[in-house]
């Protein structure tokens, strides 16, 4: 495990979003919660606030790569997120980079295909584009729209996921209906469920940044998957019910 002063590092792939409540900005700080060390690579220098998104900023892959040599010139990264990308090109690019050079990398992808605001990153790419490249993915953390998209599950069944053990799978439950907030993992041929009470008013921003982010950080101080799941869960709610507006605070 590689530490600073005894912390665990943990890397993010993902957009800048200058209002900290989404992208690199929020997995920083969710990193920082839980004691452990975030160094960033930025794939789009979003234009937005927590309320509105303008552009999404794309960076091409030679920017992205320049990036993250500077970082592996210092260190390999046990764990890793990736946020934010364009395309799945971008995507493949980036787990094939850190599965040369950090094999066993546990490695997260949250899946953002559109923004809270309406605006559609993947419009015109078949989602099938992006199935194959899930096989060296460890964990995929979908809301339902993103579940369905890439062909996970089926849409009319929250209890059937269309995956094999290969790689596990979050769905998120916060664009769901009723009294509670309930995630589902299904990991190593098993189901977990997470729930919270459902919070009146309208959702941050960010949350889907920073559950996957908590996720990561309790994975680099050791804890187990479906361990890391409950306390990022937990997080969240804590995350929800502080901060300003659209903007969450733990």
């Amino acid at each position: 495990m590689n530490t600073k002063n005894n912390l665990p590092f943990a890397l993010t792939v993902a957009g800048f979003d200058g209002s900290g409540g989404a992208g690199i900005l929020a997995d920083i700080k969710a990193f920082e919660y839980f004691g452990v060390y975030g160094q960033a690579v930025c794939t789009a220098n979003t234009v937005q606030n927590e309320s509105d998104f303008i552009s999404p900023g794309f960076l091409p892959w030679e920017s992205i790569l320049i990036q993250l040599n500077a970082l592996y010139q210092k260190r390999s990264f046990d764990f890793i997120k990736i946020g934010l990308i364009s395309n799945s090109l971008i995507l493949k690019k980036i787990v094939r980079y850190i599965r040369e050079r950090s094999p066993d990398a546990f490695i997260i992808w949250d899946p953002i295909v559109s923004a809270s605001a309406g605006y559609e990153f993947f419009s015109g790419e078949e989602a099938e584009a992006f199935f194959p490249l899930l096989q060296d993915i460890d964990l995929i953390t979908p809301n339902q729209k993103e579940f369905i998209y890439l062909g996970l599950g089926l849409a009319a069944s929250r209890d059937e996921v269309a995956i094999g053990s290969d790689f596990a799978v979050l769905l998120k439950g916060g664009h769901q209906q009723g009294p509670l907030s309930t995630d589902v993992l299904w990991h190593e041929n098993q189901q977990y469920k997470f729930s919270s009470t459902r919070l009146p008013g309208p959702g941050k921003h960010g949350t889907g940044c920073t559950l996957s982010a908590a996720i990561l950080a309790n994975l680099a101080l050791g804890k187990t998957l479906v361990e890391s799941c409950e306390i990022a869960k937990r997080y969240l709610d804590q995350f929800l019910k502080g901060g300003e507006g659209l903007l969450g605070r733990s």
